[in-house]
This record gives C-alpha cells, structure tokens and sequence, in this order.
C-alpha cells in the first residue's frame, strides 16, 4: 500500500516502489519529503519513551541509519513501517539505559498479572458482582475544549509514559498516529491477539487516569 507516495503527493511517486526507487537513487527531493511526513509523528513516538530533546536526538540519528542502510531496503514492510522500527530500536535501547521501560521482549500481556480494571469496581452494592460500582464516565458530554486542552494533553502523554513498553507502543501507534490493526502488528512483530490486549490494557490504565482527573477538576 502506497501511504507514503499518497501522502507526501507528488505525481512522480504514484507507488511506493516509485518513491523507494527515488530514495534508493539518492534522490534528495523524495528524502526531504519522506523527513516532513513522518518527522514529527516519530518525534512523537520517541517522546513516550524519553523527553523531548533526547525524542528529537533520536530521531535525526534514525534518519542517518535511514540513509546509510535505504540501498539494502527489500521491500518486506512498507517505508513506513521500516523507518519507524529503525526509531523505536533507537528509543527502545536510549530508555532501557536510563532503566525506564521493562524491555519490549518481555513485557507481553503475560508479564502483566494486574486485571484491566479494579475487581471492586465490578461488584455493585445492590446489584452484585459483575455489574459496574460507579459507572465510567461519558466524555463526550464534556465541553469539547477540555477534553483537548494542553493540561489533559499533558496528563495523556505523562500516563502514557508509565505504561509497559509494549502497551505503550501500541497506544501510541493506534490511538496517537492512527495505525491500523494490521500495521501495528506488522511493526511491532506481534501477533493480532495480543495486539488487541495490549491495546486494551494500555487503554484500560489511561482511561483510569483520565478520570481520576476529570473528577478531580
């Protein structure tokens, strides 16, 4: 699927076997184009792991190992996918040294023994187990400028931040940059199962977090 080629539109790059041939050929105009598109979403990516300044390090290093190894590129995964794995091996390796992350080879769902939501708050006082305490909040009923104000962005990022590795990739390549299903699998190398959990559990923590904070303010 040509995504990059649509994206960065430019009639010479109709698929991405053309735009990978023009990088392969060191075309500078197609690599300039392939920086601005995804720059700032791997920026991004690299800032659940480290701050911002060591997410942007990363990144420029990513970009060097991009033009030293596009000639070896086979094809298997899409450019988009590759540039992103060649990022998070970056950041992955930046975070395990300042011993921030548990690293991602472990930290499937089995590593995570802690349900997806507090037990208690499944067992009502009159109704029973398996029906919700305190039902979880309708956001949509909040005012559309506090859902995305920098202050719930703020808290978003920082509980992100605190998730697994592998839940936290996951989040961020779904609900951050809107990664299919199929592609997040394809660049993280899991499984569609355990994508679907690891997403749940990601979600199910910063859902957690959000209200505690919605009921706080």
């Amino acid at each position: 699927m040509a995504v990059i080629a649509r994206t960065v539109a430019d009639e010479r790059w109709a698929t991405e076997a053309d735009l990978i041939a023009a990088l392969k050929a060191g075309d500078g105009h197609a690599f300039r184009a392939l920086v601005e598109t995804l720059h700032a979403p791997l920026v991004r990516m690299a800032s659940v792991y480290v701050s911002r300044a060591t997410a942007e390090d990363a990144v420029q290093d990513a970009w060097a190992s991009v033009v030293r190894s596009i000639a070896r590129f086979e094809g298997r995964a899409s450019v988009r996918t590759w540039v992103f794995r060649v990022v998070l091996n970056r950041v992955r390796t930046l975070a395990r040294k300042e011993a921030s992350i548990v690293p991602f080879a472990i930290a499937g769902p089995e590593a995570d023994p802690h349900p997806s939501v507090d037990p208690q708050r499944l067992i009502h006082p009159e109704l029973g187990a398996h029906h919700w305490r305190d039902v979880p909040a309708r956001w949509e009923l909040l005012p559309e400028q506090q859902l995305m104000s920098a202050e719930v962005r703020s808290v978003v990022i920082d509980a992100l931040q605190k998730l697994p590795g592998a839940q936290r990739e996951v989040v961020a390549m779904r609900d951050l940059e809107g990664w299919s299903s199929a592609e997040t699998c394809e660049a993280l190398g899991i499984s569609a199962v355990n994508q679907r959990v690891l997403l749940h559990r990601g979600r199910t923590a910063l859902r957690a977090v959000l209200e505690e904070y919605f009921h706080d303010h």
